[in-house]
């Protein structure tokens, strides 16, 4: 029941912050989506997340993370398969420690969308937040990464979705869109800001070795501060 309540709450928040898992404010990030089937899972802790890919644990309908490898297409399963057989998948750390999750009653601290933004597979991570607001840091692995790593996110985008929010291509929501260089705790990065009219959370995005990164916040919460405490590493198990 609870795991129930916490994948419900996950979709809710996904319509809610990604205006249907395809955020409006986006542009068409999920312009060749065909109604998937539910490929939502939410976890408490990043230990149950990893054992869900190689299990037959089921979601609110139905579906296990692998069961629903053929149903899905290429990216799905290639990441799928990628997290099942490294056992692992990059985690948000600040100096070096893994981040501290919001461990709020009903609702997921992680959670795996398989069919989300530019129709990739997404792990949303949800960090305690000193403000309450809902923050949250969001990886997929790039889909073509020799070549996309040495790309900036804005120009990953515009390969991904061209008619999704970017530099040039500024939507009536948004009060401006640009590349900012970002210190994080090992590497710097170009990021693509997008700053909201009726919003105080920016969708910021960089990639980070071979990962797309987004990370929604409120800048004067999470400053350039705790951005250059920032960094991704894989957790030993427990």
């Amino acid at each position: 029941m609870k795991r129930a309540l916490s994948i419900l709450i996950a979709l809710l928040l996904c319509v809610s912050a990604f205006g249907g898992c395809s955020d409006e404010s986006l542009g068409d990030g999920n312009e060749n989506a065909e109604n998937p089937p539910n490929s939502t899972f939410g976890f408490d802790s990043y230990e149950e997340m990893i054992n869900a890919f190689s299990s037959k644990k089921q979601n609110s309908e139905g579906y296990s993370i692998q069961g629903l490898k053929r149903l899905m297409g290429e990216p799905y399963a290639h990441f799928v398969d990628k997290v099942n057989s490294d056992k692992s998948f990059p985690h948000p750390m600040l100096e070096g420690k893994p981040i501290t999750y919001r461990n709020k009653g009903g609702f997921s601290n992680i959670t795996f969308l398989g069919n989300e933004l530019y129709n990739l597979p997404w792990v949303w991570y949800f960090p305690t937040v000193s403000t309450g607001e809902n923050f949250y840091i969001a990886i997929t692995y790039l889909p073509d990464v020799e070549r996309q790593r040495n790309m900036t996110a804005s120009e990953v985008i515009k390969e991904l979705s061209p008619k999704s929010a970017n530099i040039d291509n500024l939507g009536d929501q948004h009060e401006s869109i640009y590349n900012k260089q970002m210190k994080l705790n090992d590497c710097d990065v170009t990021a693509l800001v997008i700053d909201h009219k009726e919003d105080t959370r920016d969708i910021i995005f960089f990639v980070y070795g071979d990962l797309l990164v987004l990370v929604r916040c409120n800048p004067e919460v999470w400053t350039e501060d705790w951005f250059a405490d920032l960094s991704f590493d894989v957790l030993e198990p427990s």
